[in-house]
């Protein structure tokens, strides 16, 4: 017999660890960007976030890998998020490979989505 069990998400899982952790949670994607084959489009979007980001989030940003950062509170979560990862109004005609999905996550839901 097959035994199912209720899996979690990734949404799910930031809520339980904020919750425990006392903390609040920046998560961002860009599954386009993850996609893109073209090297200089990639290029020119890492330099475009280069402007404005910490060096850091920058090198996060161009290895593909971590995308969740951890906040004390969510008044500092969120002031970060809106200047790191603009909207897509912001962003303008700019293609959809620059735009990251940016939410902030606290113990019982997203409280700031970009």
């Amino acid at each position: 017999m097959i035994e199912i069990f209720n899996s979690l998400d990734i949404l799910d899982i930031l809520y339980d660890s904020s919750e425990k952790n006392n903390c609040v949670y920046v998560y961002f994607t860009n599954t386009k960007l993850d996609l893109c084959e073209d090297t200089e489009l990639k290029q020119r979007v890492y330099e475009y976030y280069e402007e404005f980001l910490p060096e850091d989030l920058t090198l996060i940003i161009k290895t593909g890998k971590d995308n969740i950062i951890k906040f004390s509170t969510p008044d500092s979560a969120i002031i970060n998020a809106r200047s790191w990862f603009p909207t897509k109004e912001q962003l303008g005609d700019l293609s959809d490979e620059y735009y990251f999905h940016c939410r902030v996550v606290d113990a019982d839901s997203v409280i700031y989505e970009n």
